[in-house]
């Protein structure tokens, strides 16, 4: 699902099957000429080529690169191209029946704010639609780019379509093995994948892949018209398809894969990288076979459960015994608690602010001391630790929940203004974690900035500005951070949120939250 797909190009077509859709209609409401092939109009819509490149280039024709999945078959749903959100809908169940695997690099704008996305009970219909039926009810495996707004404050759970149940969410590392300065990290992170950094002076090596367009060397680009190549693409787009790649030689290895046995052995296969600066807890968890024995689980609010390791993970996938689909999945919940009490502030850094609202332009010429503060204290913040002074709440799970390994839990919030009514000022200075009966944390959000843009007169080009954060009401917030714990450990049935506001003014309170477990 993205922009287009050149179908004709030389390192794919080979695995171009039929089943492509085309979402743009010309004025009169019929097909613009294309019919059902979701082409490339001009060379700015070259990234789901780029896309389709790293999941299945083909191998042994002589020419161009190799996919992950060499033989993968290839259709393309042009959703993005027409900005409808009833396309993208329709892209998420297209052809349930054949397509097994929808791979997404593509997501909310980087601006840091809670509004998540239009029509969000519609898209978790179309999720759940495609986890319950998809693949003669095995379930579709819905992967997805974590996003890659780091360097401008975002953080991955505020995006809504990556913190959704049953979603692959994939994060990126660089060629040297580090997170990359643009991806996003976040509870919700299944497995990080490696692409590029795109930036001054950077030196490691890009992504290989398809691409369309004019043929230009200033670009990356080389070849004809139809049969061009980058080694330039990059982001959590480059990251996510990879991990495509994997999930279909997974399913190659055993067709019988339900959409929950998936992640489950990602994770259990993926590589720890960034040791010592990766900010890696460890679990032990039960298989849940029956037979008595453990697996050690590592996890990083930058990495997730790590690399995805393809020749791990196909191993692991022949032999697999499956935890079963949406038919067995368990659910507790949702359990409510009605708090409606002030968080406490603990101050990190005074707010520039104009009228209540900070109004700093970041225009590149001036440092912003607010901004970069934030972005500071988002690489140096202990991502395992709840906020220090926080106002906590607990939720006590009741006793009838009998999961004994979590597959995603669902955390719903919503704040207010110090009066308790209305919106919380600025959400964007909480800092905000769930902690576990076992003592896991999950940093559910960050203090952090949120952007707007003003234009600044010229046809192209728009003014970064610095805006109170919105949309802290009724927003979920979805973890895999948990990935096999249990409910309860032992009498502990206490799951606690802990919230505190980490920057000077603009008070508010937290009205309640909720909370929701899927599992077996």
């Amino acid at each position: 699902i993205d922009d287009a797909l050149l179908l004709m190009h030389e390192d794919l077509r080979a695995n171009v099957v039929p089943g492509s859709h085309n979402y743009r209609k010309a004025a009169n409401g019929t097909s613009d000429g294309h019919a059902d092939y979701p082409v490339p109009c001009t060379s700015e819509e070259a990234h789901g080529t780029s896309v389709a490149g790293v999941i299945a280039a083909r191998n042994g024709n002589g020419v161009g690169m190799v996919g992950v999945a060499p033989h993968a078959s290839l259709v393309g749903l042009n959703a993005m191209v027409t900005e409808q959100e009833a396309d993208k809908l329709d892209a998420l169940v297209r052809d349930l029946d054949k397509n097994h695997i929808y791979s997404n690099s593509w997501g909310n704008q980087d601006w840091g704010h809670f509004f998540g996305y239009e029509n969000a009970s519609a898209h978790r219909d179309a999720l759940e639609r495609g986890l319950s039926t998809g693949r003669g009810g095995l379930g579709s495996i819905y992967v997805f780019a974590g996003g890659h707004g780091a360097d401008k404050g975002d953080y991955s759970l505020l995006d809504g379509y990556v913190g959704e149940r049953g979603v692959v969410t994939v994060c990126a590392t660089n060629a040297a093995g580090e997170r990359a300065f643009y991806s996003e990290r976040g509870p919700n992170l299944t497995v990080c994948a490696p692409s590029a950094e795109a930036s001054e002076g950077t030196t490691l090596p890009g992504v290989a892949t398809t691409t369309v367009g004019t043929d230009n060397e200033e670009e990356g680009t080389k070849g004809t018209d139809l049969n061009l190549y980058t080694d330039t693409f990059n982001g959590t787009s480059a990251a996510a398809p990879m991990v495509s790649g994997v999930v279909a030689l997974m399913l190659q290895a055993n067709s019988k894969l339900t959409w929950r046995d998936v992640p489950l052995i990602l994770a259990r296969t993926a590589r720890k990288v960034d040791a010592e600066k990766g900010g890696w807890r460890e679990r032990r968890s039960p298989l849940g076979y029956g037979n008595g024995t453990y697996d050690t689980l590592h996890y990083s609010h930058s990495y997730g459960f790590g690399v995805a390791n393809a020749e791990a993970a196909v191993a692991l996938a022949k032999n697999w015994q499956s935890v079963g689909g949406s038919e067995s999945l368990t659910k507790c919940g949702p359990v409510k608690a009605t708090v409606n009490k002030t968080i406490p502030e603990v101050h990190i850094v005074a707010q520039q602010a104009v009228d209540g609202t900070p109004k700093v332009k970041l225009d590149g010429s001036t440092e912003d001391q607010f901004f970069n503060t934030l972005l500071d204290l988002a690489d140096t913040l202990d991502y395992n630790a709840a906020p220090q002074g926080g106002l906590e709440s607990a939720i006590q799970v009741p006793a009838g929940c009998g999961i004994q390994h979590i597959e995603h839990v669902d955390v719903r919030v919503t704040t207010t203004g110090a009066n308790g009514s209305g919106q919380h000022p600025n959400s964007g200075d909480l800092q905000m974690a769930l902690v576990s009966p076992l003592g896991t944390v999950s940093t559910l959000m960050l203090p952090h900035p949120c952007t707007g843009s003003t234009p600044t007169g010229s046809d192209d080009e728009e003014q970064l500005t610095l805006s109170a954060c919105e949309g802290l009401s009724n927003f979920h917030f979805g973890v895999r951070r948990h990935l096999e714990e249990p409910v309860a450990s032992s009498s502990n049935r206490t799951w606690k949120l802990v919230t505190s506001d980490r920057v000077q003014g603009g008070n508010g309170q937290l009205k309640d939250w909720e909370i929701t477990f899927w599992g077996r």
